[in-house]
């Protein structure tokens, strides 16, 4: 059990987070590279693969095969010399046409140096915003005795109808590798919609993450109106 110096600690801490994407803005999986050996490329092929290419050989994550983006980072830390963490994504997100196409450059998030790969949104029907207290894969900030707290999320997107339990909030135990649906909500098409947990946020327990996602059995249509924003706290 936590201790009352180290709860009054974490809340002095806290820190208010918000997050906010268009179409194809979330992050569905960060990579970095690790040891000595210089990195050629990185370079996702929609509905086809992500290859690695480093000094020491190449690694490839078949989509045919990689279904999920769970398998797709199965595949990746298996290798020795890379790292893969889900974010803006759950593990059962499918891969094929839902991967943003092309070379990967380089950036840095919370000073790590690494390659965020987009999520295509119109082509996963989904949009997905991660309430976690580290975004980065190489774990740089330890989750142990830190949680997150869902204070308000709203959307304006174009999906095709209005749709029972197709707005979700999951619960991920990176222990038990389990994402546990915790809340829903029917959709709503092309209007501005909020929900407000202020008065009672959806808390996460220790070392959990909570992910936000709105999803369409039949399309989400690229928009210039469609955004998606979380506001959160990391303690």
């Amino acid at each position: 059990m936590s201790s009352l110096d180290s709860l009054q600690t974490r809340a002095l801490a806290a820190q208010t987070t918000a997050i906010r994407y268009v179409d194809d803005g979330p992050i569905a999986l960060r990579i970095i590279h690790k040891g000595d050996a210089a990195v050629t490329s990185v370079t996702v092929t929609t509905g086809t693969n992500i290859v690695l290419i480093d000094a020491d050989g190449t690694t490839t994550s078949t989509f045919a095969t990689d279904t999920t983006l769970g398998k797709v980072a199965d595949r990746i830390n298996a290798a020795a010399n890379w790292e893969c963490k889900i974010l803006d994504g759950l593990r059962a997100t499918l891969s094929t046409s839902t991967l943003e196409d092309g070379a990967i450059t380089a950036d840095v998030v919370e000073g790590e140096m690494g390659y965020s790969i987009g999520l295509v949104t119109a082509g996963a029907d989904d949009y997905i915003i991660r309430c976690t207290y580290d975004r980065t894969a190489g774990n740089l900030l330890p989750s142990a005795g830190h949680r997150v707290k869902l204070i308000k999320f709203e959307y304006n997107l174009d999906v095709s109808a209005a749709e029972a339990g197709a707005v979700r909030v999951y619960e991920w135990d990176p222990v038990l590798r389990t994402e546990t649906l915790i809340w829903s909500a029917a959709s709503v098409d092309a209007t501005l919609t909020t929900h407000d947990f202020s008065n009672g946020p959806i808390t996460a327990k220790d070392g959990n993450d909570l992910v936000i996602l709105i999803t369409d059995g039949t399309s989400i249509t690229d928009s210039s109106d469609n955004y998606m924003q979380a506001i959160y706290m990391r303690e």
